[in-house]
């Protein structure tokens, strides 16, 4: 039998490293590397607990349209302060995520509204459908991992940008 030419010093560093990255790689809870949204890390597969942990504050909650609770908080994205919102359905699955913003300057939303689209347009690769709902602008993108909707609403009350994700589960595939 050949005896190692390492000192002693060598092999403990060794055995040290590879401890460490077996600690480090095999201990960590596994996380889907893609967040459902760009305004938050979250992903599909958080629960609410999971959420509440990642935001770290508490939130404001009221019932979702998907049979749930809607949990919110205040979120910047981009230049602006706005708020997140997760969405969950009766078994406390995410279903949506979304963040929406307010201004008072029009040009300030529409602007924005562009700037979003044209980042959406460059990840899907591919234009969004014209949705048929009310407001002033709006598109959805069609995608098996889930939609993508970008609405704005201009009134003389109210001037709202929102941005959604859907779960692939209630999104819905386009009209034809």
């Amino acid at each position: 039998m050949k005896h190692s030419n390492l000192k002693p010093h060598c092999t403990s560093a060794l055995l040290l490293s590879a401890l460490l990255a077996f600690l480090l790689c095999g201990c960590q809870k596994e996380k889907p590397a893609t967040a459902a949204s760009p305004f938050s890390d979250v992903t599909w597969e958080y629960s609410i607990e999971d959420v509440q942990a990642y935001e770290n504050t508490e939130p404001a909650t009221y019932d979702s349209v998907y049979g749930g609770l809607c949990y919110t908080y205040p979120k910047s994205y981009d230049t602006f302060e706005g708020t997140v919102k997760y969405m969950f359905d009766g078994n406390e699955k995410l279903m949506c995520v979304a963040w929406t913003c307010s201004s008072e300057e029009e040009q300030e939303l529409y602007d924005f509204y562009d700037k979003i689209e044209a980042a959406v347009n460059s990840e899907t690769n591919g234009s969004p459908a014209v949705t048929d709902k009310i407001s002033n602008a709006g598109h959805v993108w069609y995608r098996e991992d889930g939609n993508i909707i970008l609405s704005l609403m201009l009134t003389s009350d109210l001037k709202v940008l929102q941005y959604s994700y859907l779960h692939p589960d209630v999104s819905s595939p386009p009209k034809e």
